[in-house]
């Protein structure tokens, strides 16, 4: 096993955040917003009201946008730490008619401007391989929810080896530029392992069969309260 490598916890330049922005996300997002329906539909609260949700590393907002295409009613609070990241989340969040559902929030994952239970449900789509202590955030997300609320978070799987690492990077980054497949290389260097996921869910008192592998390259955590 490789051993975990971090990159920078903020993509701050404008560049970076033009950059990420331009890359093909678009299958991974749909794969995040159709997993996470069924999620939404178990939720306690889903039949009471309009819920709020908590999107933590929200990048340039492109989940809580297809989301918001897909299930009506919603309130996402799209949460990052990078304000560059945030100007073009806001841009992409009027382009899509939407700035009455998704609202931005500069904030630090590890220690979120929100009150305790204050959420029916938080996602996050690949932000914990961006944090050096990834348990801070696991703690905050428990502080926010609400009891009978839901987690779903996914994000880059650590590869077995080098080898391993330098296959996914070609196969999934090879039409992006030089930048854009360094980024993808270092994030999957900065990945967690399915047991290191399983060790922060023991901490947190919730199922470690809550994790799965859910592609070559992802795990999900899937949990309703």
């Amino acid at each position: 096993m490789i051993p975990r490598q971090l990159e920078p916890e903020v993509m701050d330049t404008r560049e970076e955040a033009v950059n990420y922005d331009t890359m093909d996300h678009s299958e991974v997002n749909r794969l995040f917003a159709e997993s996470l329906l069924p999620v939404i539909a178990g939720c306690q609260h889903h039949q009471m009201q309009t819920l709020k949700i908590l999107d933590l590393g929200t990048g340039t907002a492109l989940i809580p946008i297809e989301i918001c295409q897909r299930i009506p009613h919603l309130q996402i609070i799209a949460a990052d730490l990078a304000a560059e990241m945030l100007k073009v989340a806001q841009q992409n969040i009027q382009r899509a008619g939407l700035s009455e559902s998704i609202f931005l929030e500069h904030a630090d994952a590890k220690q979120l401007p929100c009150e305790n239970h204050s959420f029916d449900g938080v996602i996050s789509n690949s932000l914990i391989h961006h944090i050096p202590e990834p348990q801070t955030v696991f703690a905050e997300i428990k502080r926010v929810l609400k009891p009978g609320g839901f987690l779903f978070l996914r994000d880059l799987l650590r590869p077995d080896s080098q080898a391993e690492l330098n296959r996914l990077v070609t196969l999934y980054a090879a039409d992006e530029n030089p930048q854009q497949r360094q980024m993808f290389h270092d994030s999957l260097h900065a990945a967690l392992t399915r047991e290191e996921v399983r060790a922060l869910l023991h901490s947190c008192h919730w199922p470690e069969a809550a994790v799965n592998i859910t592609s070559d390259r992802h795990w999900t955590v899937s949990l309703n309260l």
